[in-house]
C-alpha cells in the first residue's frame, strides 16, 4: 500500500523494511524446497509511496524548502524479491491506482505478476479456496495493509484455512478506537456492524463494555453501558488472542506504530498459518528477530 504525505512516514519506513527483510529471507528460505512462492498484496496502491522531506539551503543561503520524494511501497517490494516469487498478486480497489500498477509490472519482465482491480476480501478469499495449498505444493505471504477497518474477519479465517500463508496483518488501532469509543452513546449500529465484521464476534462488546447497573431514570430501569479501562496493551492482546484462534502456527506479539503526535496507529502483527513445526520455527525465527529489531 502507498500513500501520499502519509503522516508518520518513518513509522510507514519501519512496516515496510519489516515486510522486506521477510520476503528476502522467507524467498531464500524456500527457494530449494520445491514450493511455488506466492506474495500476495491485498490493498497494493500504486507500488510506491510519496512523501514530503525538508532541504536545507546550501551553505546557509536561502530559505528552507520541500520536495517530494518517492520510494518503493510495498508492491515494488514484493517485485524486487531476490529469488523472485513465482508469481505476484497485486489486488486494489481503485481502478486508478490498479492502471498504475500494471504499468509498474512492465517495468520487471523477470517477474511473474497479476493485477486484479476489484475487493479486496472477495478476491483473497476467492484465492485461498481456489488452490488445495498442501498437494500442490504452493507456498506464500499475505499482506494486509488496509486503508482502515476494510479487512473483513471472513478474509483472516480463509488465509488462515489455506494451512499455507504467512500473513503480515497491519492493524489500525486508531480505526478501532474510532468505532469503539470510550463513551457507549456514541457506540450507534455502524460502528458496531464494522467491529462484528472486523473481528467475526460480538464478544468485544462483552469484553470492552460492562453493565453500570447503578445509574438509573426516573422509573428505576435505565442500565447505563460504559467502556471497561482497557488500554491499548490490552486491546492489541485480545486482537492477538483473536487472530490465535485460527491461526494455528501462531501469532507473534506485534510491533507497535505511532502518530507524530504519540498517539498509537497501529500493530504489525505477524500470524502463521502453517501448523507444521518446522514451518512454524523458521517463520517464527525469521519473523521474530525482524519485530524485535524493528520495535
Amino acid at each position: 500500500m502507498d500513500q501520499r504525505h502519509f503522516f508518520g512516514s518513518s513509522e510507514t519506513e519501519r512496516k515496510l523494511d519489516c515486510l522486506r527483510r521477510y520476503l528476502s529471507a522467507y524467498s531464500i528460505a524456500l527457494r530449494n524446497k520445491g514450493f511455488a512462492r506466492i506474495y500476495i498484496d491485498a490493498f497494493a496502491g500504486t507500488g510506491s509511496r510519496t512523501e514530503t522531506k525538508a532541504v536545507l539551503p546550501f551553505m546557509g543561503q536561502g530559505e528552507a524548502t520541500t520536495v517530494e520524494v518517492s520510494t518503493p511501497g510495498s508492491a515494488r517490494i514484493a517485485l524486487e524479491t531476490n529469488p523472485n516469487f513465482h508469481h505476484v498478486l497485486l489486488i486494489e480497489k481503485d481502478p486508478e491506482r490498479a492502471a498504475v500498477l500494471k504499468a509498474v509490472l512492465g517495468e520487471y519482465p523477470e517477474a511473474r505478476g497479476s493485477v486484479r482491480n476489484g475487493d479486496a476480501n472477495t478476491i483473497v478469499q476467492h484465492v485461498c479456496r481456489r488452490y488445495d495449498w498442501q498437494s500442490e505444493r504452493k507456498r506464500g505471504v499475505v499482506f494486509l495493509d488496509p486503508y482502515g477497518m476494510e479487512v473483513t474477519w471472513d478474509t483472516v479465517e480463509a488465509i488462515a484455512r489455506t494451512e499455507a500463508l504467512d500473513c503480515w496483518y497491519f492493524f489500525p488501532l486508531s480505526g478501532l478506537y474510532r468505532n469503539a469509543p470510550k463513551d457507549p452513546e456514541r457506540l450507534d449500529a455502524g460502528k458496531v456492524a464494522i467491529l462484528n465484521r472486523v473481528f467475526g464476534t460480538t464478544t468485544w462488546r462483552q469484553d470492552w463494555y460492562e453493565l453500570n447497573a447503578r445509574q438509573f431514570d426516573i422509573f428505576g430501569e435505565l442500565i447505563v453501558e460504559e467502556r471497561r479501562a482497557f488500554d491499548v496493551d490490552r486491546i492489541e492482546e485480545w486482537v492477538r488472542d483473536r487472530l490465535l484462534s485460527v491461526f494455528k502456527g501462531g501469532v507473534l506479539k506485534p510491533m507497535r506504530l505511532y502518530h507524530p503526535n504519540g498517539a498509537p496507529m497501529a500493530s504489525l502483527f505477524f500470524a502463521i498459518a502453517n501448523p507444521n513445526k518446522a514451518a512454524v520455527r523458521l517463520a517464527t525465527e525469521i519473523a521474530g528477530h525482524i519485530l524485535k529489531r524493528g520495535i
